[in-house]
């Protein structure tokens, strides 16, 4: 085991970790690594003994074939014995495996911080950490499973960050590889090198696909949003921060609810901060691949163009040499003129960085005058409306004509002489109706009432009496 003043990175993580790979056996112990965390540190509950462990490093070495890397232990001080001894004192002392005594026998285990690390770097290995769209998905889901339950679901909120930190870490390196592969394009010398790199690296590479998620219609991207607006609206809520940090104080990751609640709001700012900030990294992964598409349709164009005029010339030659008159023993001095096999590598003859445009050019506002017949139409327009609506003080100045100084009038007794009182007399039932119903009452009889313009229902309209109090 490690020394006991040895000083742990990264917090908890033995400093002779990595020591395991630095020599000539490095890919043995990778492979070897991958081996136990299979077998015998699979998913049973079973202790393992070191003898048990014994046995599954000598099953690895008789399986892979490649005990000759142990050789290159040869030089350490591992002590004497079997080649799987010598391999479990190598995981051993640089702090891979820690030993315990379980009553009268030794059992070992991976050491915590070395699991973790071991199976990160295991599910890189297999690309399980390429798909973020469950990433996305499952920190919408666990805001949403707070916000209908605060206390019981309290615990999601760290997972949630937890989610949202990986999925900007996974989107840093989306954007990293590309520029990597664009790297590796530009620098091939030939255009059949620079098609293979870009099929290869390019095309059929998983980060593609990780760019053309962020493209389609089925995108995690499209719930940004909702995340956003549902970490603001937790932020915002006082009583469900309250009760969030009484689930943190219940499920033991805090002591006190005061500190609780400012770890929940800062874990909710982090995820509103990642996804308010995707739009920058989506645009540096867009403009990386304008430019590999754009030198790679440079590149296509300037092979057609190299093919076509080789084709021509080349007919142009036989066609000449069937009508000459030589034999195949004349020797004829011709000046060779080879094509060229590499490209021409300058910026300016390959790729052309967007032009900028040019500034809007400042010019006076044109103010139009109006179109003088918009002008009368309009005007005729008010007028017909002012003409044909009836106000209650238009339809109160035609009772009181009508009326005079009489208390009631009968439907026949209202004079229609013109439109204008045409359409008063239409709209005399609401005189009965505020602001009117204060003068005058409004009574429907029997029968019908006709004149030159209209037949309708009998009524009488009647003036209201003033009272005097006193």
């Amino acid at each position: 085991m490690s020394g006991d003043g040895e000083k742990p990175l990264f917090g908890t993580v033995p400093g002779n970790l990595f020591r395991l790979f630095s020599g000539a056996s490095r890919y043995f112990f990778a492979d070897l690594l991958t081996h136990l965390a299979d077998d015998p540190f699979g998913v049973t509950g079973e202790i393992v003994t070191r003898k048990r462990l014994f046995a599954s490093i000598s099953e690895f070495i008789d399986r892979s074939g490649r005990a000759a890397a142990l050789d290159a232990l040869s030089g350490e001080d591992l002590g004497s014995g079997p080649g799987y001894v010598a391999a479990y004192n190598r995981l051993r002392d640089t702090g891979w495996l820690i030993e315990y005594r379980d009553r009268y026998r030794k059992v070992v285990d991976f050491d915590p911080a070395a699991r973790l690390l071991l199976h990160t770097l295991l599910d890189i290995q297999s690309g399980r950490v390429r798909s973020y769209g469950g990433a996305v998905l499952n920190v919408l889901t666990l805001l949403q499973s707070v916000q209908q339950e605060p206390a019981a679901k309290a615990l999601n909120i760290r997972e949630a960050a937890l989610a949202a930190r990986g999925f900007m870490n996974h989107l840093r390196t989306v954007a990293g590889t590309m520029r990597r592969v664009e790297n590796l394009i530009m620098a091939q010398p030939t255009a059949t090198a620079l098609v293979r790199r870009f099929v290869s690296d390019f095309i059929e590479a998983s980060v593609v696909q990780d760019y053309r998620n962020l493209q389609s219609r089925e995108s995690p991207y499209r719930f940004r949003g909702d995340i956003i607006e549902l970490g603001d609206r937790l932020l915002a809520d006082e009583a469900v921060l309250g009760d969030i940090a009484l689930g943190w104080v219940t499920g033991g990751i805090a002591r006190k609810a005061e500190a609780a609640r400012e770890a929940i709001i800062t874990d909710l700012r982090d995820i509103n901060r990642v996804f308010s900030a995707i739009d920058d990294h989506v645009h540096d992964i867009e403009t990386t691949t304008h430019r590999i598409e754009r030198r790679m349709t440079n590149v296509v164009r300037f092979s057609d163009r190299m093919a076509t005029i080789s084709t021509e010339r080349i007919l142009v030659a036989i066609e000449l040499l069937g009508k000459s008159t030589l034999t195949e023993q004349d020797d004829v001095g011709a000046r060779i003129r080879l094509q060229l096999e590499t490209l021409p590598m300058a910026t300016s003859q390959l790729y052309l960085p967007a032009r900028k445009r040019r500034p809007p050019e400042e010019r006076e506002v044109e103010i139009r005058l109006p179109d003088p017949a918009m002008a009368l139409y309009l005007r005729a327009v008010d007028l017909f409306q002012m003409r044909v609506g009836i106000t209650p003080e238009r339809l109160a100045a035609y009772v009181e004509r009508a009326m005079g100084t009489r208390e009631e009038l009968a439907a026949a007794e209202f004079p229609v002489s013109d439109l204008d009182d045409f359409l008063a007399f239409e709209r005399l039932h609401e005189a009965g109706l505020a602001p009117l119903s204060d003068r005058f009452d409004y009574e429907e009889l029997n029968g019908t009432v006709a004149n030159d313009w209209i037949e309708r229902r009998n009524f009488v309209v009647r003036r209201k009496l003033e009272t005097v109090d006193g």
